[in-house]
Order: structure tokens, then C-alpha cells, then sequence
């Protein structure tokens, strides 16, 4: 069966947009209406098919003044990415808002003087600009961290950019709902993943970044050290006018008691309580946090070999009950749909 993509979340542009427009499209699967909101993006169907009074966008408020920045790539040096959760934490850690992180210096030698994350980036080459928004960012690096390309394709009835969402930002398909206007449309040149940046470095006219070079630093962690620690797998930037090349690695912070950020930097090869971190088992991690939702991440054992597990990671990347084991072929069955990782057992 064809799967098709589904809208989940509203854009941060129309985020306190106005009054829904809630106008009848096409019909769903089941035969009800496919009743859509035009100001905001989101569908607006009652479970009985009949149109709600207003969509799930009409609950946002704008994004606030703060959580907006303004960036000119032509000063100093700019990288921009998603935001996606840590694959490892320990400790606890007070949550941070925004979806883009920004790092920016005012030269290649000087700090950071932007090292933050915002929901809405404006970045401006010259005469071109480009919106980044914090519900794209994501599902890009979603797409990156699960070694999908993307491109970026438009709604041939409305027009709107289309952006394919959490699972779907995982696996290439051809049939998609526009996030605009609620139409289905099909991917004529086969099976794709959506992303409006997709074609940054083009609509900017950057040149494009050096490619990204694996660091040698290694970093051995002994969690009892330290009040917390969260460990990302090094993923590329959406856009980048570093001069130098991004660094591949493991990516962690480190507070100690006091609350001081004492680790700040990317590290190759990282070890975590004697637990060499196997990078392709901590890319995976970080796509299926970020896709959990409610369901669970934990470590197994094949009951055929006794290998350690790992959910799939070609095709859907979505839990399931039946996992594959790699190595003999056994079938292993969860009680429940299920993420399966090695790296799980370090989760707090």
C-alpha cells in the first residue's frame, strides 16, 4: 500500500495568522469530507466528518519578538540547523524553546556571539532572503540524521512548499498533502521527501559549504562526573558560510554541580561509562527520539543469537512490534510498537 504523507504541525509563519478559512478539498480514505484550513494550514475535520468551527492553528499565538532573528550571511560567519533531541541525556536539564539553532562568529578566528536557538530565522544574502521556519528545520535534519536526500517540491494546484513531516521525512514517496491546501499531489519524477530548504545555498546564491571532515578527539565520559550530559551525532548544517569544514563526530555538553558548561565540542571516538558510541547507533537514536512520541526506546537482546537489536533503518522509520534481527534472521515481537536501539540503556 502507497503511503501518503499527513500535515502534523502549524508553520511558525502562520502562527497567529487570523480566523480560519475552512473550506471543503477532496475527500479522505474513510469517504468523509476532507474539510481544510487555508489561513493556517491544518485540517479541520471533525471526527464525523463534519467541519470543526476551527483548526488545531487557531490555538498558537504568533512567535514571539525573541524567538525571531534576522541573520545577513554576509557578516562574519553563519551555520544554521534543527533542532532535534538529544540522542543521549543524563541528568536533567531545563527545557530551551526554538526549533533553529544559530551559531554565529564575526570572523572565523573570533567566539561565538550567537549560540542559540530561535522558530523563526530570516537569513538575507544581498538582495536574497530566505525564511527558515522551525517545523522545516526539523524535518530536515530528521531527513539528514536518517541519510535521506530531499528536494523541494510545490504544490501543483496552490503553489505552497511542501514539507514532509517526522515519518515522512524518513522514506521517499510520491504521493503527498499539500500543507497549503490540503490537496493530494503526486511526485511525477518518482518517490521524494519534501523540504522547502532543500535549495538554501541556491535561493541565497551561497557557494557551497567544504565538505565535512571527521574530527580526531577523543573523549572518554564517566557520567558519575557530572550533573548532566546530553550527546548528539554530528549532522549537517542547512546552511553554512564557515570557511573551515563542519566537523563530523559526536557532539557533547557536560555540566558539572555548579551548573558550568565544562564540554562543549565535538569529539571522535567517544566513550560513555567504558561504552565505545557507535555513531551510525546514535544517528539512529536521535531520528527515533525525535519520532517516539509515546512510544518506547529501549535495548533488546535477539532471542535467536542473543545480538543486540536495532530497529530498521531503511524504509518507514516508525515503531513497530516485529523487529528483524540483522544477523540470523530471527523475528522478535514487542508487546507493543517499539523503538530498539543498543545506545537505549544510557537513556535516563
Amino acid at each position: 500500500m502507497t503511503k501518503m504523507c499527513d500535515q502534523k504541525s502549524v508553520r511558525e509563519t502562520l502562527r497567529g495568522a487570523g480566523p480560519c478559512e475552512i473550506g471543503y478539498e477532496v475527500l479522505q480514505r474513510n469517504g468523509k469530507p476532507n474539510w481544510w484550513c487555508r489561513t493556517h494550514g491544518m485540517p479541520a475535520s471533525a471526527p464525523d466528518g463534519a467541519a470543526l468551527d476551527s483548526c488545531p492553528g487557531a490555538w498558537f499565538d504568533p512567535v514571539e519578538a525573541e524567538q525571531q532573528l534576522h541573520l545577513d550571511l554576509g557578516v562574519g560567519e553563519s551555520s544554521v540547523w534543527g533542532v532535534v533531541p538529544a540522542a543521549l541525556q543524563i541528568g536533567e536539564l531545563p527545557q530551551q524553546p526554538g526549533k533553529i539553532h544559530v551559531h554565529h562568529r564575526k570572523s572565523a578566528t573570533a567566539s561565538k556571539d550567537i549560540d542559540r536557538s530561535f522558530d523563526i530565522v530570516r537569513l538575507r544574502n544581498g538582495s536574497r532572503e530566505l525564511v527558515v521556519e522551525g517545523v522545516a528545520a526539523v524535518a530536515f535534519s530528521i531527513s539528514e540524521l536518517a541519510g535521506r536526500d530531499v528536494t523541494a517540491l510545490k504544490c501543483p494546484r496552490c503553489g505552497g512548499l511542501h514539507i514532509d513531516e517526522l515519518k515522512f521525512a524518513t522514506f521517499p514517496h510520491s504521493k503527498h498533502l499539500c500543507n497549503s491546501c490540503g490537496r493530494n499531489f503526486c511526485d511525477r519524477t518518482g518517490p521524494s521527501i519534501s523540504n522547502p530548504l532543500a535549495s538554501a545555498y541556491e535561493l541565497l546564491d551561497l557557494a557551497p559549504a567544504p565538505k565535512p571532515k571527521r574530527v580526531n578527539r577523543p573523549l572518554v565520559l564517566e557520567s558519575s562526573k557530572y550533573a548532566a550530559i546530553t550527546i548528539w551525532p554530528s549532522n549537517t548544517a542547512i546552511v553554512s558560510t564557515m570557511t573551515r569544514p563542519e566537523e563530523v563526530g559526536v557532539h557533547v555538553h557536560a555540566w558539572v554541580v555548579s551548573g558550568e558548561l565544562v564540554v562543549d565540542e565535538t569529539h571522535w571516538p567517544v566513550t560513555l561509562d567504558g561504552l565505545s558510541i557507535d555513531d551510525g547507533a546514535l544517528r539512529h537514536l536521535a531520528v527515533q527520539r525525535a519520532l517516539a512520541d509515546s512510544a518506547p526506546i529501549f535495548s533488546s537482546a535477539c532471542t535467536g543469537c542473543g545480538s543486540s537489536l536495532i530497529s530498521p533503518t531503511t524504509g518507514w522509520i516508525e515503531p513497530v512490534t516485529h523487529h528483524i534481527c540483522r544477523g540470523c534472521g530471527t523475528v522478535n515481537v514487542t508487546r507493543r510498537r517499539a523503538f530498539l536501539n543498543p545506545l537505549a540503556e544510557k537513556l535516563a
